[in-house]
């Protein structure tokens, strides 16, 4: 065990120490002075303190990384009286690009206190103004949306209704997903007014443009690269991929002045070091925590676990064009040896709730209530019987069941920053095997060319399911043919029917109904399996004011976060 933690705290000693090398961000030293930490504090080991500008950490600095920490301290005693925050995560300040566009890259710019969006969402995940004043519409087609007048973009240029105009024009030109979102005919603008003309009627543009995808920046003078003007309290300052964002306050922020100068948003590798950089002062938020690690910090004063339930799945797809999984009976066998209780109990310590349906049973057409489910428990005696009934037996005695010359081994892929996803994985690993279905286990670092390229059978994913408070965001990406993250690549025609349905009905009552009906379809032909629905776990220390996780998990840095040293 020792020479295993030794091994890692090498390994990510020399990554980081490089990059120091490279770049000199302060980022990187408290990510060497975290993985020392980790590898120290868990092997037991014993040394000198060593003071960096985030904090006192055990272990020893030496060479350039001595020197980088001692200038950082200067750095530090100088702006004394400036106010930073660091907030570490492993996945959640993951951005490609600069681009809000890009995937999914406005949501963690959204975490960076730097876009917003014309509404944002209230506690309850209702549509309230934000940069826009109110939105207007008589046919659900045509919506006029005014806009405030007293915003500044983070180069001072005014917000207006052409700048808006441009810069969503250019999200739906370069993002297949804001096409499926949102169907855009034309957009025009007046003044400090934007009319949004759509192709067909959308009882619910609001809760859309709520999504981070459609941040307003200012697209005429931002290049993506190292500039980025958008609207909120921060300015993105300084930008490494995967590595470290800084943002700074915005004196001219509309919403009043941001409470901190300075905020450093810091990838790190694992939950225990990020863990350790918490307890050592090193980062004073942690975000989107391993459930195990509440238990860490629920008992300490110093320290707050903010958990709160979101819409977040944690789920099973299931690769139809593989020719294993065309079997419905083999979908349906795995879904069986799911102990979607004994997981949501263990490895998830209690943070999660089992699921037998798709949506959380917070919303109110989620739950399982009233839906017919053909996997109610967990039964794997059931799940070989199911096999056997479908003509699956082991004809050549090698353990693995097979059928018309197809063998059942499988691959099973899943991201390393959710670590519960691989140990899910692992435990499913060996409840298949005691049935004949032999399940390959590989944990990666991003699965995402993988799963593009459709080299998989399971593929064990998160995500918010209705972050806008819509079921249709859900549904178009997921479940309709060809949506932009239908992994399963799961077609059927009469859920397309209802989703375009869905898009004009108003009636809550009805919507609530169509929604119920497509999920009894999906659970129907077992296109995939939300085992739970999980909550979402920021920790920080005490220090940290004027911070509350939101339901939706769109916001973390706002203009009244504040931190008291």
């Amino acid at each position: 065990m020792k020479k295993k933690l030794e091994t890692i705290q090498i390994i990510e000693t020399a990554r980081l120490t490089e990059a120091i090398r490279r770049t000199g961000k302060r980022v990187l030293v408290l990510g060497v002075a975290a993985a020392l930490a980790f590898g120290l504090f868990a092997c037991g080991s014993k040394e000198e303190k060593s003071t960096t500008a985030a904090g006192t950490t055990e272990g020893k600095t030496t060479g350039a990384e001595s020197s980088q920490a001692d200038e950082e301290t200067l750095r530090a005693g100088e702006n004394g009286d400036r106010k930073i925050m660091n907030l570490g995560s492993m996945g959640y300040f993951a951005a490609e690009t600069m681009d809000p566009a890009n995937g999914w890259d406005g949501w963690y710019m959204m975490y960076d206190g730097a876009t917003e969006t014309l509404f944002k969402l209230d506690e309850t995940i209702t549509p309230v103004p934000n940069l826009a004043l109110t939105c207007e519409s008589e046919d659900f087609i045509n919506w006029t949306v005014t806009l405030r007048d007293d915003v500044t973009f983070q180069n001072g240029e005014k917000m207006t209704g052409e700048a808006v105009k441009k810069c969503l024009e250019r999200t739906y030109e370069v993002s297949d997903r804001a096409k499926e979102q949102i169907a855009i005919e034309s957009i025009e603008a007046e003044g400090q007014t934007v009319i949004f003309h759509l192709q067909h009627e959308s009882v619910s543009l609001l809760n859309d443009l709520c999504d981070p995808l459609w941040s307003v920046y200012d697209s005429e003078n931002s290049n993506y690269t190292d500039t980025l003007y958008c609207t909120g309290p921060y300015r993105i300052t300084e930008f490494e991929p995967y590595v470290e964002t800084v943002v700074e306050k915005y004196e001219g922020y509309w919403g009043g002045e941001p409470k901190l100068d300075e905020a450093h948003l810091i990838t790190i590798s694992d939950p225990e070091s990020i863990a350790m950089a918490l307890q050592n002062g090193e980062i004073d938020l942690a975000v989107a925590m391993a459930t195990s690690s509440a238990s860490v910090f629920e008992d300490d004063p110093n320290f707050v676990v903010d958990a709160v339930t979101t819409t977040r799945a944690n789920r099973m797809y299931y690769n139809m064009e593989r020719p294993a999984l065309k079997d419905p009976s083999v979908r349906q066998a795995i879904e069986m040896c799911m102990d979607r209780e004994g997981i949501a109990a263990s490895l998830y310590s209690g943070m999660a709730t089992p699921s037998w349906g798709i949506y959380a049973d917070i919303l109110p057409y989620g739950g399982a209530e009233g839906l017919n489910l053909s996997v109610d428990r967990y039964d794997p005696e059931g799940a070989a019987a199911l096999l056997a009934e479908a003509g699956w037996s082991d004809t050549n005695g090698d353990g693995i069941l097979d059928k018309d010359g197809v063998e059942l081994e499988l691959r099973a892929v899943t991201f390393a920053s959710r670590k519960e996803l691989g140990q899910v994985l692992e435990l499913l690993q060996s409840e298949l095997s005691a049935i004949g279905i032999k399940l390959n286990v590989e944990i990666m670092e991003s699965t995402n060319d993988v799963v593009a390229a459709g080299d998989y059978d399971l593929d064990c994913e998160t995500g918010v399911q209705a972050p806008t408070g819509n079921a249709q965001y859900f549904i178009n990406m997921m479940l309709v043919t060809g949506g932009s993250s239908n992994h399963s690549h799961y077609s059927n025609s009469k859920l397309d029917a209802l989703a375009k349905e869905l898009e004009k009905t108003q009636e809550e009552d009805k919507r609530t109904d169509l929604i119920r009906q497509m999920v009894q379809m999906v659970l129907d032909d077992h296109a995939m399996t939300v085992f739970n629905h999980q909550k979402m776990i920021n920790i920080y220390s005490s220090n940290v004011k004027n911070y509350h996780t939101h339901p939706s998990e769109y916001y973390l840095l706002d203009v009244n976060t504040d931190i008291e040293r």
